[in-house]
């Protein structure tokens, strides 16, 4: 995956911030260079350290006001050759020079009043300076954090968009480890370092070219020297890169098993297993705080040892520096600019240095959660796909197969369902039922055989359509922590009060909502944990009839129940599937003696389909399973 084009689809949203903060950065990086430009003449004008002028390594004089010498240039070019050509590409000075020389005549600046100009001329650079430090910080704040925002985003919709194959392929802690922390270090990087990447880079640039101004050979020197700080700091980057990849797969595990213990608490404590919970959890902080610990080692070791070359190349400097003093090579004013442009060139390469550790971690982020947005969803819209207005003859299941890997469920299931009636499906544990369910929403899709909606395939239709025409509710009550009102309703807020009660009383759920101590209004917490199973039941059940889709799935609505709470929801049940289509799975066959009709599945198939009374005296599958439950 490559990591630029990945942040560019993001970052070029935000163009317009992206022009202020190019603008900025450029500003910030000629400033820097102007401040190192402006100590020779304060040394050489307005402290006046230099009595006489001095060669430039036997070039330019020492004073930035200083006139150039055509003969004198001519004789450099000619005594020099192509190293006089290789300066002249950095004549900056020049430039520099005629601009001040300018400056000064313009405002009449002379040997007395020259102490004011400069001062002032430092002053304005460095109030430049701080503005377009300020403008570029917050532009690359701005872009970053409304990237990755929208990055996260994008990763929620196609998580939430994915089929449930995925979703039974993918921890839920992977996923949360995706959306919430490899984000969150995408973001780290972005909004602190990225700006660093991009001001300090011409901002070193420009303080190169003002070295190689003021000192060519002395310049060209400490350049050479730049590949022995490279190396290291590209050893640091690509090791921080493999730690931040093993770093975040282990914070995956740990939202993991977070996630189970806080899920399954109950079955935790009723098996005594706190100790092997925290056991479990304590070895995967372990193998966490290892990879940590490796990471913050690079980090730290990189900076001192980066330091620790630039302490032996400022040494090396040093003596170079005392011999051409000596040999009088040098001014003082021009090695004070020279050290200055060096000393300011230390802290770019410094936060680049740093930059490039934490961008490799934000590159592995990248890419694991670049891999999720890649996923393919199997389920969605084909072209051209047709919107479902209204249900009106049949549902129709016409030689429908499917698999899971090689285990084979569903084996060229044949059956149609009127509109208007109930169909109960019953059957063994693994014969096929909830996959066969499953199918009608299109949580998965047949891998043959089609099933079609009043003969329309249900690939063919849109999957917003073709779910408006299906209610559902399951044994596993989903609720989310919010007010009664807010479940039922969910999601629509043009509903009035009424309506949810109209709802709430056919589903025999009006009497004990008002009951507590908000009403409507009260907050139910995580997973409706404030309320019994028949009550979580009876609001899913006020949630599908205020949803009055055509066709009602049922599977296994009162399986977790007590006899008291499961005769109340199959009365708020009669109530959702009166005058609707409804398909129904109850392993409580006491709960199916009223559909229609009833279907016995086996290994895949439909084995046998009739009314209770026919099955029973049919005898087979239906009649066991009957008399297990009733005769045992």
């Amino acid at each position: 995956m490559r990591t630029l084009p990945f942040f560019w689809r993001y970052g070029r949203r935000y163009s317009g911030w992206g022009l202020v903060a190019l603008v900025s950065v450029v500003t910030y990086a000629l400033a820097s260079g102007a401040m190192v430009a402006l100590v020779e003449p304060i040394f050489g004008e307005v402290l006046m350290t230099d009595q006489r002028p001095a060669a430039l390594d036997g070039t330019t004089p020492s004073s930035i006001e200083a006139s150039m010498d055509p003969a004198a240039s001519a004789s450099r070019a000619e005594g020099d050759g192509f190293l006089a050509r290789i300066k002249a590409l950095f004549d900056l000075r020049s430039v520099l020079q005629d601009g001040y020389r300018s400056l000064k005549g313009r405002l009449g600046i002379n040997e007395s009043n020259v102490v004011y100009l400069v001062p002032l001329l430092m002053v304005m650079v460095l109030l430049l300076r701080s503005l377009a430090s300020f403008l570029s910080g917050y532009s690359f704040q701005h872009i970053g954090l409304g990237a990755t925002t929208d990055m996260r985003n994008d990763l929620f919709r196609r998580v939430v968009d994915q089929s449930t194959r995925f979703h039974e392929t993918h921890k839920s802690g992977e996923i949360v480890s995706r959306v919430v922390n490899d984000v969150t270090v995408m973001q780290n990087a972005v909004t602190s370092r990225l700006l660093d990447l991009f001001q300090q880079t011409p901002t070193l640039i420009v303080l190169v070219v003002v070295l190689l101004n003021i000192h060519f050979k002395l310049a060209v020197i400490c350049l050479v020297a730049t590949p022995i700080f490279i190396y290291p700091i590209a050893r640091f980057g690509k090791g921080m890169w493999k730690t931040s990849h093993r770093s975040q797969e282990r914070m995956a595990d740990l939202t993991q098993l977070l996630s189970e213990a806080t899920r399954g608490h109950r079955v935790v404590k009723a098996f005594g297993m706190e100790d092997f919970e925290h056991r479990r959890f304590q070895e995967s902080t372990q193998r966490h705080l290892r990879v940590k610990l490796r990471s913050q080692i690079l980090t730290y070791v990189s900076g001192p040892v980066v330091e620790s070359l630039a302490a032996v190349g400022a040494a090396a400097f040093l003596i170079y520096a005392g011999k051409a003093v000596r040999a009088e090579q040098l001014t003082a004013s021009v090695l004070v600019s020279f050290l200055t442009a060096l000393m300011m060139l230390y802290d770019p390469i410094r936060k680049l240095n740093k930059v490039n550790l934490i961008l490799q971690e934000a590159r592995a982020a990248a890419q694991r959660v670049a891999g999720i947005l890649s996923v393919p969803n199997e389920i969605r819209d084909r072209e051209g796909a047709q919107t479902i207005d209204g249900f009106r003859t049949s549902v129709q299941f016409d030689r429908v197969s499917f698999s899971y890997g090689d285990a084979e469920v569903l084996k060229e299931v044949t059956l149609e369902i009127p509109r208007g009636e109930v169909v109960a499906v019953v059957g063994p544990s693994g014969a096929g039922k909830s996959t066969l369910i499953n199918l009608l929403p299109r949580f998965y899709d047949p891998e043959a055989g089609r099933l079609t909606i009043d003969g329309l395939d249900t690939r063919d239709a849109t999957l917003e359509s073709l779910r408006q025409q299906i209610g559902i509710v399951t044994q596993e009550t989903v609720l989310f922590d919010d007010t009664v009102r807010n479940n039922i309703a969910y999601g629509r807020s043009d509903l009035s009060l009424e309506n949810v009660r109209e709802a709430a009383a056919a589903a025999y759920a009006d009497e004990f909502i008002m009951e507590l101590p908000a009403g409507y209004d009260t907050r139910i917490g995580e997973a409706g944990s404030k309320l019994s199973g028949g009550q979580r039941q009876r609001l899913a059940i006020a949630r599908a009839l205020l949803k009055n889709a055509p066709i009602l799935i049922l599977d296994e609505a009162t399986s977790h129940l007590d006899s008291e709470s499961e005769a109340l929801v199959q009365k708020a049940l009669y109530n959702l599937m009166r005058g609707r289509t409804a398909l129904v799975i109850a392993h409580r066959l006491s709960t199916v003696k009223s559909a229609d009709r009833i279907v016995v599945m086996e290994g895949g198939r439909i084995t046998q389909v009739g009314t209770h009374a026919d099955l029973l005296s049919r005898g087979g599958t239906y009649k066991r399973l009957y008399d297990l439950q009733f005769q045992a």
